[in-house]
């Protein structure tokens, strides 16, 4: 004889959800829950969770931009995903993304042939759904920045290999930023 079990479902409240994770059964990732502090000049990140080796490396981390400098400028070896789950009161935040190679970056900077065409930026636009969580893919040069002053340091999630390398970029004499 079959037993029916009924569960009633619960509109998906924070409270709901907090009780959910108070009971280990999930990790919530809303703004500002895992926002690590960043100094003025600089960006800092909090690691949320690892996965186990058996399961492939893979990490969480929770990113805070407060730096107006792209120091942490690079291309990563392998795909990293953006989660842009955040507070859309903070400072504003950009993403800047090279739209050549790798291999050509360098040649432009060694060369200085660098342009406002060789990039994108991106105002960061929190909490959409339909741009906010993507993934950028390998061996692309990106950074993030945001603007100087006062105000709270934007923060979002990321998801990538826990061993992620970076080839980081030298910009030489440029300073690159985004503008409004």
């Amino acid at each position: 004889m079959t037993k029916l079990i009924e569960v009633k479902a619960l509109e998906m409240t924070p409270d709901v959800m907090q009780d959910l994770e108070d009971r280990r059964a999930i990790i919530r990732l809303a703004p500002g829950r895992h926002a690590a502090p960043a100094p003025s000049g600089e960006t800092a990140d909090t690691l949320v969770y690892r996965s186990d080796r058996a399961s492939g490396p893979h990490q969480l981390i929770a990113v805070s931009i407060n730096t107006t400098v792209l120091d942490n400028f690079g291309a990563h070896s392998d795909n990293e995903e953006f989660l842009l789950i955040g507070d859309p009161a903070t400072k504003p935040m950009y993403i800047l993304v090279v739209v050549c190679s790798l291999v050509e970056l360098k040649q432009k900077i060694a060369s200085g042939a660098l342009e406002s065409s060789d990039f994108v930026a991106l105002r960061a636009k929190f909490n959409d759904a339909e741009v906010s969580f993507f993934t950028m893919l390998r061996g692309v040069p990106h950074g993030e920045a945001t603007v100087d002053g006062e105000g709270k340091p934007a923060s979002f999630y990321v998801t990538e290999p826990a061993e992620l390398e970076t080839d980081f970029t030298d910009f030489g004499d440029y300073l690159v930023q985004a503008v409004e």
